[in-house]
């Protein structure tokens, strides 16, 4: 079976826990998103080893699994134009070969445009692993 990763805003961590994915959720599936989440932040803040913080669990739960983005990755994200896009994408498609995953260029970067999306939204960025 395969896992659902969906990214989604919230007002906060209650409002994550409680009412889940809204409206604005994506859902994905078919990649590391653990993996990913630190290769995120060390691409995008431009962090390495132990520098690299890796999301928040704002649940108790094991399924469905809520974590939150750093406010600092989140801003990158919104951030983020066409340039950004296509390098973080190159970089994080090559992260994941490295670890002998492979992920479609394409797919990485709806992935990708879809967090600066949801990232634009000045809400906080969550994902429910599920």
């Amino acid at each position: 079976m395969s896992t659902i990763i969906t990214f989604y805003t919230a007002a906060n961590d209650d409002a994550a826990e409680d009412d889940g994915p809204g409206r604005d959720a994506v859902e994905f599936a078919g990649f590391d998103v653990f993996a990913s989440l630190e290769e995120w932040e060390s691409l995008l803040l431009d962090r390495t080893g132990d520098q690299i913080a890796g999301p928040e669990q704002v649940n108790d739960e094991e399924s469905p699994l809520i974590l939150g983005f750093l406010p600092k990755l989140t801003a990158a994200l919104a951030r983020a134009d066409a340039a950004t896009l296509r390098d973080v994408t190159a970089r994080w498609v090559a992260a994941r070969a490295a670890d002998g995953e492979t992920l479609d260029p394409a797919r990485a970067r709806e992935i990708l445009t879809a967090l600066v999306t949801l990232a634009r939204s000045r809400r906080r960025l969550y994902c429910q692993v599920a």
